[in-house]
């Protein structure tokens, strides 16, 4: 049961809103010294994007320049699917959802009972992003996307608790037949999601590290990495993680949110950049760390 649960959940969390950040200026792609990437830049509440991108490995480098904390999370509709059906199809029933536990004070078990969504929605599938990261930060997320209909949306929680989804941050995205020539990076740290347990190879140290992590059993896990100071936990995180509970992702969060890499099918490999400092440090799943699927670190 528990674990129907997070499945329902987790496609919940998936829901977008359609919003006038459609006909934003689209960013271009950066040639940097290392690497081309792809900039999107997230404010408070919209992405600035590429409306098309070429498809394989892609470097995303990632900047909020919003006040709160955001995140990325793509979505390959299905064949036939488009924009409009997702916003909506997908949309109402999760605002429904959403609607019944914050106002009616619903439980999550609860509130995904006064709607469903639609069918073709369960053939969608998580194509990564980035994980949690606060206001003024940036990173870099690689990924091997193939082609198709994308769609893009944050879903953090305003300081009203309305969903950064619905006031704007979703929108679509072309992933051409046009391949990229770019190869995956090297990593220096290893991290493997299988059978809701994080292993992680590598030494961490003070300093900027290329994390690559493998997705092998199971398809609901995903990295986000945080920060602890001296008065915050592990618990506070795990508790501040839920989407559906009435507080989960409402700012103020916990703890200084540094990134990650978000979903990807069974057996894919992504990555991320990570620059560290001394200090204690959460490496934790948002839909299965309270299983088990994290891991503290502490930094010298």
């Amino acid at each position: 049961m528990h674990r129907n649960y997070v499945i329902v959940l987790v496609i919940a969390i998936t829901a977008g809103y359609l919003s006038p950040c459609l006909g934003q200026k689209a960013s271009d792609t950066v040639t940097s010294t290392e690497r081309e990437f792809i900039e999107i830049i997230a404010t408070d509440y919209a992405f600035d994007a590429p409306d098309e991108i070429p498809s394989g490995w892609t470097t995303i480098k990632f900047t909020n320049d919003g006040d709160e904390p955001h995140m990325l999370l793509f979505h390959l509709l299905p064949e036939g699917k488009t924009f409009d059906h997702f916003a909506g199809e997908v949309y109402p029933p999760v605002n429904e959802m959403w609607m019944a536990a914050r106002d009616d004070g619903m439980g999550p078990s609860e509130a995904q009972q006064v709607a469903s969504l639609p069918e073709w929605f369960h053939d969608a599938r998580w194509m990564g992003g980035v994980g949690f990261i606060d206001a003024g930060r940036s990173t870099e997320v690689i990924m091997k996307l193939p082609p198709g209909t994308y769609v893009m949306e944050c879903y953090v929680k305003t300081e009203d608790g309305e969903l950064h989804a619905m006031e704007g941050m979703v929108r679509e995205l072309i992933v051409a037949e046009e391949r990229s020539e770019a190869l995956p990076p090297k990593a220096d740290i290893d991290i493997t999601l299988s059978n809701y347990v994080m292993d992680i190879d590598g030494e961490l140290t003070p300093g900027q590290h290329t994390v690559a992590v493998h997705f092998e059993e199971g398809n609901y896990h995903n990295v986000h990495v945080a920060r602890l100071n001296e008065e915050e936990s592990v618990q506070d995180v795990l508790d501040w993680l839920p989407w559906l509970e009435r507080d989960g992702l409402w700012p103020p969060a916990p703890a200084t949110l540094l990134g990650g890499k978000n979903i990807l099918p069974e057996g894919d490999t992504g990555y991320f950049t990570l620059d560290l400092e001394p200090g204690r440090y959460l490496f934790v799943s948002e839909i299965t760390g309270h299983l088990g699927v994290m891991q503290e670190v502490n930094i010298e």
